[in-house]
């Protein structure tokens, strides 16, 4: 590790090429403190400047509030000897400040990730730091729009912006953080900055204490674009209208149950030296004996083949390529899969892994999954989602929760170990497509940042991009700064995500099924521009539960509108029985708030009239349904009646079917069946994203 602090000194000369004043004077003796406090004005602060100590408060050496000579000698003579003396040859000595007034105070630092480059960071500073941990991200160089987004999502934007009649200058902050980004972005040996604390006051601002990490040998990412041949090699990928596979074998074999998925492409040649016909196709020993120089290969042969059939391939024209093989770089290899990279630079040939599950196209019939289907799923039908994954298994995992609800599915992708189109190409490709409208991504690790963020930004305003990360970015190295404590690879990745217009379901552990349950409801549903929901359950314990979820997530609970409350009134009053009818006032009392009970005796009208009515109310914009599909007043007739009004109605129309009995899931697959999709958990946090989704996006996703 190559690092080191730069002293106060060093600091503040880079700090005011940018327009940054740090506050206090660096002296190597006790007389020159004595000289600098005179000078400055007591009182004064004193703290060592030194390498030996990284996180000064924590070292008990910063002294505050010193109001004389003999309590400034008294705070020199005790850094002194925490540092082993002064010396102005190697810079350790001791700064003097001027006690700054009281303010509010704020960390703004910097840090350089692997991954994106420079990430400049805003939040509550002072010695709680890291136990607040209230901070926002931005990467690259800033705007002013970017600072203003990132404090919108603290604590602290609000106070900026004036809490309880306080207001501070939110402006100075906002240049502040501009000209840090700038600097780091110019200064690229530059790996982690903090200003802690910089006081900020109704006008104008003080940065206390500065600490700047220098090490000389970091790398800086490049945003690359994507190379046009590699574009249109994808492209070729997925258009393919001849396809070989090169380890086609029997059936039971990878290579057999290759081939059996790919049968709807109309030119289809197996690749095998000895097989005469697998699957009633007529079988070729190599590729120089097939009719006609196929467009895509796909290759399920050892690595050391997969090498020199890749070269043939490329020689004699092929445009792209998907290579399930393994046995490359994940096995220790790193040398072949070098090898197919300088080919397919040389030939402009690009292709989908090493180590992957590769393929699936439903618009085109490619389906290069080796899981044979008694084993897995059935292809779905085309619909307008496509699905990006690092992970074959994640990407086999969603694959079977898209057919456990019936969901259709566009284009799979697994990437495998990306080492010629990864997670940004693919993206790049999809967002050209005009037939997927919504993108889901599982990544787990990040190589080309940048040009993950460049190219999703282009994309993100087009389409939505919804992304689960999965692995932490943990800090192997000791943290030299507050800033680099706070602001790990996975807080970098959160800050990509806002600034591309990313969808991130932000927990590392979150259950994918919450990506599925998005998709789901963004193809199945009609849009809405709200958030104001209405919850109505036969039996109240389960309305009460969603309710409570509702709000949780954000959205809001519908306020019925008077003529709403006096039609379900009405509708729960018919069908009192007589000896109901004196306790009516009693009954109805509660009719008509949300969320509603239908009480238990509910049968299918009251159910169905309950939603048209709400369907029909002006303050609502999605109706969520808790239903007991058990209990006996409730027919069995009741899902197909529930297909049907769906047809009718307007509104969003979210079924949560509650318990698990085998007739309730009997219930949902049939509505499955048709296209009305029910849920468990997770509900309210899809419901959420999808909403946002429609307002951002401003249409429907409906199959």
């Amino acid at each position: 590790m190559n690092k080191r602090q730069m002293n106060f000194e060093e600091s503040a000369a880079l700090l005011s090429r940018y327009g940054i004043q740090a506050e206090g004077r660096q002296v190597y003796s006790i007389p020159a403190a004595e000289i600098a406090a005179e000078e400055l004005g007591y009182p004064v602060a004193v703290k060592p400047v030194s390498e030996k100590i990284i996180h000064k408060s924590d070292e008990g050496v910063v002294f505050l509030n010193i109001h004389d000579t003999t309590q400034l000698k008294k705070a020199c003579v005790a850094i002194e000897a925490k540092i082993d003396g002064f010396s102005h040859e190697t810079k350790e000595g001791l700064l003097v400040q001027k006690m700054a007034e009281k303010g509010f105070e704020l960390l703004i630092g910097a840090k350089r990730d692997p991954g994106f480059g420079p990430v400049t960071m805003v939040g509550i500073g002072g010695i709680f730091v890291e136990l607040h941990s209230d901070a926002a991200m931005g990467i690259g160089i800033l705007t002013r729009q970017d600072v203003e987004r990132m404090l919108t999502n603290t604590q602290i934007g609000r106070i900026l912006g004036g809490f309880r009649g306080q207001r501070y200058d939110k402006a100075k902050i906002i240049d502040l953080a501009v000209n840090i980004s700038k600097l780091m972005a110019e200064n690229p040996d530059i790996c982690e900055l903090d200003l802690n604390p910089v006081i900020v006051y109704e006008e104008g601002c003080a940065v206390v204490d500065v600490r700047l990490i220098r090490d000389g040998n970091v790398v800086k990412p490049m945003a690359e674009d994507i190379k046009q041949w590699k574009q249109q090699s994808i492209d070729a990928i997925f258009n393919a209208n001849s396809v070989a596979v090169i380890g086609a074998s029997r059936p039971g074999t990878q290579g057999g149950v290759i081939l059996k998925n790919c049968m709807k492409i109309k030119n289809l040649y197996p690749i095998h030296p000895r097989l005469k016909k697998i699957h009633g196709l007529p079988c070729y020993p190599s590729l120089k004996d097939l009719p006609q120089i196929p467009e895509v290969a796909v290759f399920a042969v050892n690595s050391e083949k997969t090498v020199r059939i890749f070269e043939e391939f490329c020689r004699i024209g092929g445009k792209g390529a998907i290579i399930f093989s393994d046995g490359f770089a994940e096995m220790g290899r790193k040398d072949l899969e070098q090898q197919l990279v300088e080919i397919s630079e040389r030939y402009q040939v690009a292709f989908i892994g090493p180590n992957c599950m590769g393929v699936i196209d439903n618009f085109t019939g490619l389906n290069t999954n080796y899981i044979p289907e008694r084993r897995s799923v059935p292809v779905p039908e085309a619909n307008c989602v496509g699905v990006i994954s690092q992970s074959g298994g994640i990407g086999l995992e969603l694959l079977e929760m898209f057919s456990a609800d019936n969901q259709n599915l566009g284009k799979w992708v697994s990437v495998g170990n990306a080492a010629s189109a990864g997670v940004p190409e693919i993206l790049a490709h999809m967002g050209n497509d005009p037939k997927i409208k919504i993108i889901a991504i599982y990544l787990e690790g990040v190589a080309d940042g940048l040009k993950l963020m460049k190219i999703g930004r282009e994309v993100a305003k087009k389409k939505p991009v919804l992304i689960i990360k999965g692995g932490t970015g943990g800090g192997a190295e000791a943290a030299l700064s507050h800033t680099a404590s706070l602001a790990g690879s996975h807080e970098a990745f959160k800050a990509c995500c806002e600034q591309a217009g990313f969808y991130l379901v932000d927990e590392l552990t979150e259950d994918p099924k919450i990506l599925v349950n998005v998709l789901s409801i963004l193809t199945s549903q009609p849009k809405t521009s709200n958030n104001r929901i209405a919850v109505v359950s036969v039996g109240g314990g389960a309305g009460i539960l969603l309710a409570d979820q509702v709000t949780e997530e954000g959205m809001a609970l519908a306020e019925f509108a008077p003529e709403t409350r006096r039609r379900m009134k009405a509708l729960i009053e018919k069908n009192l029985k007589p000896e109901q009818r004196s306790l009516s006032e009693t009954i109805l009392k509660n009719v008509g708030n949300n969320p509603i009970d239908l009480f238990g005796n509910c049968d299918d009208e009251r159910l169905l009239e309950s939603i048209r009515i709400i369907d029909q109310d002006p303050n609502t914009d999605v109706i969520v349904a808790a239903i007991y599909l058990q209990v006996p007043l409730l027919s069995e007739y009741l899902p197909e009646r529930l297909v049907e009004l769906k047809e009718e109605l307007t509104k969003p129309l979210i079924i949560s079917p509650r318990g698990f009995s085998e007739y309730v899931d009997r219930c949902r697959t049939y509505m499955a069946d048709k296209k009305l999709h029910t849920y468990t958990v997770p509900m309210m946090k899809p419901l959420s994203i999808a909403i946002e989704i429609w307002k951002k996006y401003g249409h429907s996703f409906l199959e």
